[in-house]
């Protein structure tokens, strides 16, 4: 304490009537006690303050009624943003995994210099804000509305929602939170899940009306993208012609010569000699290239590689067999062509099915299912089935793991090609499949007991002509949408999406 306070607080104590120095002490010490507590009092009450704003700030409350973007004067708060937001984010976490997703999201965008991947997301979650906010308004104005069975489905995508929140242990609210951010709700996400199904409810209809094509169109379309939708009767061989890997001391790549490049592009080119040459002589494909190690390959889909320029080309006739070369991607392939032909095959298939997984064992805790016993479990369940369809259903609804079909009967209908795992489509198109047809097919998702329905009218050529067609056109459709909707930014809210 410096003299002049010290002067001070003598004078306060003489003042007060104060003489024994001990008393003095006494009440210098309460004073400062005092002075202590109105401090941290005040201090307290400050803490108080602030920890009440954090806890309103983290809940969401304050930026969940923030703009955070104006599309034609009309106003998107924080939350519904982040509705369109996540659902940006959560296409690329299916593709590459949550934690990958996170830290994408701060590395710089390849193609957009000074932007983030972050920055990415919201541009594009705005683009797709863009066209619904346009094509409700249309709706609107079309006098069109959501029905009973609309609203079936929003309710079916709610209580996914909520069931997911179960399984993960969480409410309803805090699951909505862990996906969508701090500031969504329950009204919000069903709001969004409305105008989004109206939105794609006014596209159907529109594109219904509008994109209609004859049997011309098709065909004219068909015979300008051939390479598409025929199918190749042939087979190829892939000789690999980059040297073999090296590391130096201490596990870093070593990058080949050109030397060593050129070395090993000759012996793959002399390779896919041997093989070609067996191949002519023998008329055995699979024997020649497997004398050198090397498989046969059947699949041929498309003319965007080099061996499927090769294939696609007009001027293959039945017989041809030639030695095509890769440079760009060091390696050889040994071709061998017996057909092209339009892709007539049925275009969709219906099909029941039950998914068997390790989850239909009742094993004692801590024992991991074998493949051998989940198998076991889907021939027990076939074994109970009393040989008709809806006995099919009612085993699929009460056994299968497969949320998607479990609740109908195990039922899929109207499947177009490429839509299922390539084992469960390619049990339904084995030669001869009949409707009745059952069987047991393994997958990556486990066992699947299958039952065919039966196939579609269309052709898979004409199916796919006439939606490649539509789908350009929507796609035109919706870009000019999108075009005429302007949006502007609020970075104030805009900062707390995401």
């Amino acid at each position: 304490m410096s003299a002049s306070r010290e002067k001070k607080k003598r004078q306060e104590i003489l003042a007060s009537g104060v003489v024994d120095p001990k008393a003095a002490r006494a009440a210098e010490q309460k004073a400062a006690e005092r002075r202590s507590n109105i401090l941290y009092g005040a201090i307290a009450a400050i803490f108080v303050v602030v920890a009440a704003a954090l806890l309103i700030y983290n809940s969401g409350i304050i930026q969940r009624g923030q703009t955070a973007v104006t599309i034609d004067g009309e106003k998107y708060t924080v939350p519904q943003t982040a509705y369109y937001y996540g659902q940006v984010c959560n296409n690329y976490a299916s593709l590459f995994g949550q934690e990958y997703l996170q830290t994408l999201k701060a590395q710089p965008h390849p193609q957009d210099s000074g932007k983030t991947y972050n920055d990415y997301f919201k541009e594009q979650a705005v683009e797709n804000m863009k066209y619904i906010h346009a094509a409700a308004a249309a709706a609107r104005e079309a006098n069109l509305a959501l029905e009973s069975a609309d609203e079936d489905a929003v309710k079916a995508n709610v209580d996914s929602m909520k069931s997911a929140a179960a399984n993960s242990g969480v409410s309803y609210g805090a699951y909505l939170k862990a996906v969508y951010g701090p500031t969504m709700t329950g009204s919000v996400f069903e709001s969004c899940l409305r105008e989004q199904l109206l939105a794609s409810k006014y596209a159907a209809e529109y594109s219904e009306e509008n994109f209609v094509y004859s049997e011309d169109d098709i065909l004219n379309y068909y015979n300008e993208n051939r390479e598409t939708y025929d199918l190749i009767d042939g087979a190829y061989v892939s000789i690999n012609g980059t040297p073999e890997a090296k590391t130096d001391s201490e596990g870093n790549a070593i990058e080949a010569t050109d030397a060593e490049k050129a070395d090993a592009m000759a012996k793959a080119a002399e390779t896919a000699q041997l093989i070609l040459d067996a191949y002519k002589e023998s008329g055995d494909l699979e024997a020649a290239a497997s004398a050198h190690d090397a498989t046969v390959t059947t699949t041929i889909s498309g003319a965007s590689t080099v061996y499927g320029e090769w294939f696609f080309d007009e001027a293959r006739r039945a017989g041809d067999a030639d030695i095509i070369e890769d440079g760009t991607n060091g390696r050889y392939y040994v071709a061998v062509f017996n057909s092209r032909q339009r892709d007539d095959s049925p275009a969709t298939y219906s099909v029941r099915h039950i998914l068997v997984t390790a989850d239909n064992l009742d094993l004692p805790e801590g024992e991991e299912a074998s493949d051998e016993q989940i198998r076991a479990r889907a021939d027990e369940i076939l074994a109970g089935w009393d040989g008709t369809e809806d006995g099919f259903a009612a085993l699929a609804n009460d056994n299968s793991q497969d949320g998607g079909s479990n609740t109908n009967g195990g039922l899929y209908e109207d499947v177009a090609k490429g839509q299922m795992v390539a084992d469960f489509q390619d049990w339904c198109y084995e030669d001869g499949r009949q409707k009745g047809d059952t069987g047991v097919v393994k997958s990556s998702y486990g066992y699947h007991i299958m039952y065919f329905v039966g196939y579609g009218d269309e052709q898979n050529w004409h199916y796919g002509c006439e939606n490649a067609m539509r789908s350009s056109a929507e796609s035109e459709w919706q870009e000019g949408l999108i075009a005429a909707a302007s949006a502007e930014i609020n970075e104030g809210g805009m900062k707390n999406v995401g």
